[in-house]
């Protein structure tokens, strides 16, 4: 029943990232079209950075006082795991969404570089969850 459960905290966890991800993603374009501002694509994803740390910190503290155990990260392999599962589960996300709201398929270029992106700040947000806010918060 352990192992069933921290599956699902996994796969939970996974989907939880991506959807940070792409909401911040989107939240960063968002804002750039709003400034009217010239950002290049380096600007827009510290400003993506950005959003999505904020979005990650105030759930951990929201899920922290309510279902401590669903952010929880038990130990290094499930910290790669997570970071794994929501590298795989983007392209299954990211494609069907931007198909239905553009009416085409994007390049693989866009999944790259959303890994990149991925990579980056999940690794960050999960440093932090398990090395960090884990040891203050016990």
């Amino acid at each position: 029943m352990k192992e069933r459960n921290a599956v699902l905290r996994i796969i939970l966890h996974g989907f939880f990232l991506i959807s940070t991800n792409l909401f911040s993603l989107i939240a960063a374009i968002a804002f750039i079209q709003l400034t009217s501002a010239e950002f290049n694509k380096i600007s827009q994803a510290a400003i993506a950075l950005i959003i999505n740390l904020a979005i990650y910190l105030l759930v951990y503290k929201l899920m922290h006082g309510i279902q401590k155990e669903i952010m929880e990260i038990d130990d290094y392999s499930m910290f790669i795991i997570i970071l794994l599962i929501s590298m795989a589960l983007l392209p299954a996300v990211f494609y069907p969404l931007q198909y239905m709201s553009s009416g085409n398929w994007s390049s693989f270029d866009n999944i790259i570089n959303t890994w990149i992106f991925q990579v980056v700040v999940n690794g960050l947000c999960l440093t932090i969850n398990h090395f960090v806010l884990d040891k203050k918060l016990g």
